[in-house]
């Protein structure tokens, strides 16, 4: 047949015209469908359907419109003019099956199994906040706090797999459709659904959604009174399990309270103390009505562990860690194998600086290896401390909460930071990218400012912070992280323009240590409880010679019996352990040199060595400090093969280093860290002409 004989015939049967029209009709009538359900929050497969129904239906509409023609004497079969009109008709409709068969291919991967998707779990699903339908804003920490507890109960299930709050929270607040929050989260199922209360009367809808396909496999909606919230958590709750884990015999779903008035005291003390937590911001009265709620909350259920562990969680937040104590190892005593219950345990002994603190967050992980929170709580203390290196690589764990939680920037940010101060400066450009895919706000812009610290590109952490001002002009924050950056890089003209008056912080980078000792002194008195302060003010007078004034303060912060407890809050109390160490063997103090000693061949036995910059750096000072030359100078050179420049202020001006200022192998560090920070500053202007930002 040829093909002037097959298109004349398309023509004459006006093929081509009924296609345009079906499709028109076909993607009109499809939005309708996909608006309607939206809308009226029915079962995404009804939208679905309709797709499939219209793909189905072309082929039919085709052959029709092939085979008849609508006139003026009504529908009546198509002559067939051609020749060859019969084998025609064979071919249009091979044509036919053959276009059906491929938009069907074109949709097959979403009609997959989520099992084929590599690295989603057909055990995973993530809990989307559900919507407060009612007219009333004040009730919506009832919706909120129903996901919130979905999303908690079904997450002390072993079998399954559960996203994290934050990033849950995230992919509803970007408007993801199911396919794409399935994939962002690493989930194979969703639930979502709304909440509406008229008068005394709670309705609850709920659906299970395949995340692939968008199709929800299970919805419900409840009709009940206001205090029967808890019994349709709880069917929801078993509904889900049932659903995913069909096969999974003794599932034990507890809910946080079996209390109703109880769960409902939670339910709005959540709400309160996440408007804290997730703001970020300091707010203890919003924090001290959430402390209340759970107060009358554990008064209402005495045996629910998690209203105590909530309660304490709370408490440590405020930083009321005498308070928490009771609340703490109440709930311990009521349920210990709860990870919630452990994770709020090493908080505390995190607060009181007990060595403790390690087994609780191991156990937290143990006994839930998908609370994100324990695993990233664990993976800080391993770390930060010298024991914690025989424990395994803290970014595994650290990954592994990211893998739950991947819309946290803090996630992304803890991940960087690590990887940053362990010397694994090649890991982070990638983290980097993540962080600059997924957000763009002022507080991603600060992290990113950070990471490139981190890992030497100073420059670009300067335009980072440039930007996050133009976002947050009022924040004097990022007045005086720029000077704190020009200070790194040895621009004080540019650094004073920004800040005349310059941080305690900014200060010792510029190693005006008279007026940050001046500074400090008042401070201390105003801040008693403010360690950072002590840390510096300390540093100063050891720089300044004044090594005994020096361990003075630092025995006021409880070093050095921190550093032989190992246990760390910050990488700034290494630091200051480590510079402790050099003020005692410096100082005239009666038994001060010897107990330096011995603080140095504990810190040299327990693993201070290597090759990470800031390890290099204070290492090659223990050594130094301990008369150890050969070891120190060794050792010196490796700061030169770290990505972060090493702080001037300990490179120049620490005691341990005097008897080296005119080694060559010290001046060559010396006029390295200055040539790189000389290149920062010279590429500088071209870095914040890529931004598009300006001083």
């Amino acid at each position: 047949m040829s093909g002037s004989s097959f298109f004349a015939e398309l023509r004459k049967r006006k093929v081509l015209q009924a296609a345009a029209i079906y499709g028109a009709v076909a993607w009109g009538v499809t939005e309708i469908v996909v608006t309607v359900v939206e809308q009226l929050f029915l079962p995404q497969w009804i939208s679905t359907l309709a797709v499939i129904g219209f793909v189905v239906g072309f082929p039919v509409a085709m052959f029709l419109s092939w085979t008849f023609d609508i006139t003026s004497e009504g529908i009546q079969r198509t002559d067939i003019t051609s020749r060859r009109g019969t084998a025609s008709i064979a071919l249009s409709m091979v044509l036919l099956v053959a276009g059906t068969a491929g938009l069907f291919l074109l949709i097959k991967p979403s009609l997959d199994g989520a099992g084929s998707r590599p690295g989603i779990s057909v055990n995973s699903i993530a809990v989307l906040p559900f919507e407060n339908a009612s007219q009333d804003e004040d009730d919506a920490y009832l919706s909120e706090g129903l996901s919130d507890e979905l999303r908690d109960q079904l997450g002390r299930v072993a079998q399954l797999r559960i996203a994290a709050r934050s990033s849950s929270v995230a992919a509803r607040e970007r408007g993801m459709g199911a396919l794409a929050a399935s994939n962002t989260l690493g989930v194979a199922h969703l639930v979502e659904g709304s909440m509406r209360r008229q008068g005394r009367r709670l309705r609850v809808s709920v659906q299970l959604i395949e995340g692939h396909t968008g199709l929800a496999v299970w919805s419900d909606t409840y009709e009940r009174g206001e205090n029967e919230l808890l019994n349709v958590q709880q069917t929801i709750a078993d509904e889900i399990v049932r659903r995913i884990l069909p096969h999974a015999e003794d599932v034990v779903t507890a809910p946080a309270t079996r209390d109703a008035n109880a769960n409902e005291l939670m339910l709005l003390a959540q709400h309160y103390e996440r408007q804290v937590r997730d703001r970020q911001v300091r707010d203890d009265d919003t924090l001290r009505k959430a402390i209340g709620l759970y107060r009358e909350a554990t008064e209402a259920d005495p045996a629910s562990a998690l209203a105590h562990s909530r309660l304490a969680g709370a408490l440590l937040y405020l930083g009321e860690i005498e308070t928490a104590e009771s609340h703490v190892f109440r709930a311990l005593s009521l349920q210990p194998n709860l990870s919630e219950v452990q994770n709020t345990l090493g908080e505390f002994y995190w607060a009181r600086g007990m060595p403790e603190v390690a087994s609780a967050w191991r156990r937290a992980v143990e006994l839930n290896p998908n609370n994100a929170d324990a695993l990233q709580n664990y993976a800080n203390w391993i770390g930060t401390t010298i024991a914690g290196r025989e424990l395994g690589d803290p970014a595994l764990l650290l990954r592994r909460a990211l893998e739950l939680d991947p819309l946290s920037l803090e996630r992304h940010y803890s991940l960087g930071g690590f990887l940053g101060r362990a010397g694994r400066a090649s890991e982070v450009p990638t983290v980097i990218q993540n962080i600059r895919t997924l957000f763009d706000d002022a507080e991603s812009y600060r992290a990113l400012d950070w990471l490139n610290e981190l890992i030497g590109d100073v420059d670009r952490s300067i335009a980072w912070t440039l930007r996050a001002r133009e976002l947050e002009p009022d924040n004097p924050d990022h007045v005086e992280r720029l000077a704190e950056l020009y200070a790194i890089i040895g621009d004080e003209e540019t650094l004073l323009r920004f800040d005349p008056s310059p941080s305690l912080g900014v200060l010792f980078q510029m190693r005006r240590y008279a007026e940050l000792i001046d500074e400090a002194e008042f401070l201390m008195i105003d801040r008693p409880g403010d360690m950072e302060v002590r840390y510096l003010l300390a540093r100063a007078y050891h720089y300044t010679g004044a090594h005994e004034s020096a361990i003075h303060v630092y025995s006021s912060t409880g070093l050095p019996k921190t550093f032989v407890d190992d246990i760390y809050r910050s990488v700034s109390e290494v630091e200051a352990a480590l510079t402790l160490i050099s003020a005692l063997i410096a100082s005239d103090l009666p038994d001060a040199n010897e107990a330096g000693h011995s603080l140095a061949t504990y810190a040299v036995e327990t693993g201070l060595h290597g090759d990470i910059g800031w390890i290099a750096l204070y290492g090659s000072c223990i050594y130094a400090a301990m008369g150890r030359d050969e070891e120190a100078l060794e050792l010196l050179p490796r700061i030169k093969e770290s990505a972060r420049l090493a702080p001037m202020p300990v490179l120049r001006d620490s005691w341990c280093f005097k008897p080296y200022t005119e080694d060559p192998v010290y001046l060559d560090v010396l006029r390295d860290q200055e040539e790189r920070r000389a290149r920062i500053r010279e590429k500088l202007p071209t870095t914040l002409a890529e931004f598009g930002v300006k001083l």
